[in-house]
């Protein structure tokens, strides 16, 4: 019975992970270059049960089986799923869209690099093409990773990512956009807020990608997938409840009873 609590709770917590990472995901429905979420379970090991009065096998007497049950679950972990979002056109020559496994380079002030699919750039003061939230994209320059700067404030970029336009902080030419291979299967890149990544290991250059200038991907959430997934592990929770408010009862039943026989 109290073994009955223990599953019933361990199935509550995480389906809350679960319903956590769904929110998660409707939140960031309309976040471009956003990549979904998944809580992934794994079910604890599950127990044959035999009937209690049955002899066990090689007694005289085959034990009856009753049949497995479970004991409970657990979040094995959460993983992104990398499939690639709808390309909405903006009209804006700084807005950029990957088709392809291809992931942007972006630095922050601390020279830390990141990856990320939210193509949606601006160019700050200083001419410097960086996303909206600061961070420089960059470009290849003479083998070298650099910041790209738009003096003229027209940027031209080609299906294959070179730049016209474009030049490093000293004024030499920019010749491409950065942009490296997204994970392969098995390899786990490390999500930093909502649309950047990082990898332990640098990434390999892309390959057989496309770069659409003027367009903008989408995330890769479905609202109503994510509605129905929601449903039905809100569902999976109010069932755990009740069967932790039904063992409850009897327990106390049972409490306050047996001691009056």
């Amino acid at each position: 019975m109290v073994r009955g609590l223990y599953t019933a709770a361990a199935g509550m917590m995480a389906k809350q992970v679960q319903m956590d990472v769904i929110s998660q995901n409707m939140a960031n429905a309309g976040t471009p270059g956003y990549r979904r979420d998944e809580a992934a379970l794994r079910s604890f090991p599950q127990m044959l049960l035999n009937r209690y009065e049955s002899l066990p096998a090689g007694r005289g007497q085959v034990a009856v089986e009753i049949g497995p049950v479970g004991t409970g679950s657990v979040v094995d972990g959460v993983y992104t799923s990398y499939r690639e979002g709808v390309l909405q056109e903006t009209g804006n020559p700084l807005d950029l869209a990957l088709h392809g496994n291809a992931f942007f380079v972006v630095r922050d002030g601390q020279g830390r690099e990141f990856y990320t699919r939210n193509g949606g750039f601006t160019l700050d003061a200083a001419g410097r093409l960086v996303t909206l939230a600061g961070l420089a994209v960059l470009g290849e320059s003479g083998g070298q990773l650099e910041e790209i700067y738009v003096p003229a404030g027209k940027l031209e970029v080609a299906p294959e990512g070179t730049l016209r336009g474009a030049v490093t902080a000293a004024g030499q030419a920019v010749q491409r956009l950065a942009l490296v291979e997204g994970p392969q299967p098995g390899e786990v890149w490390q999500k930093v807020g909502d649309t950047l990544f990082q990898s332990n290991a640098p990434p390999a250059m892309a390959q057989g990608y496309e770069v659409r200038q003027g367009y903008r991907e989408g995330s890769n959430v479905n609202p109503v997938e994510e509605m129905v997934k929601m449903i039905a592990a809100m569902r999976a929770y109010e069932a755990n409840q009740k069967v932790i408010q039904a063992t409850d009862n009897t327990l106390e039943k049972a409490a306050n009873e047996v001691g009056r026989v």
